[in-house]
């Protein structure tokens, strides 16, 4: 089974948590694994953001901490342009998801990635 991690800004520690309007300031970070063949979801962790307390650079440490966690896709509302590069620089896709739950955000990024 091959899976893939993505990671989601959260207001909350669970999947039906609703999607944190702000990357760098989000107070958690949702990291799903999915399955890449079914899209099913294997697992899931509430991660503290290093970035809702830092008095600067919330963005790239956000970023840095989701590149610690192996997660390969961001779903969430746009970065700032310091924390798209570090995004980007990780390797890690952006895809801009809104107004929605954890879960329906990783289901819109698995669409987009046409998975």
């Amino acid at each position: 089974m091959a899976t893939i991690k993505v990671g989601v800004p959260s207001e909350g520690d669970t999947l039906d948590s609703p999607v944190a309007d702000r990357f760098g300031r989000a107070p958690k970070f949702i990291v799903v694994e999915v399955d890449t063949d079914t899209g099913e979801i294997v697992s899931y962790q509430a991660v503290d953001n290093p970035g809702y307390t830092a008095g600067s650079g919330a963005g790239v440490k956000a970023a840095q901490k989701l590149g610690e966690l192996g997660v390969k896709v961001y779903a969430g509302p746009t970065p700032g342009p310091n924390a798209y590069a570090a995004l980007n620089y990780l390797g890690i896709k952006v895809v801009t998801v809104t107004g929605v739950s954890v879960r329906e955000a990783v289901k819109a990024a698995l669409k987009e990635l046409g998975s």
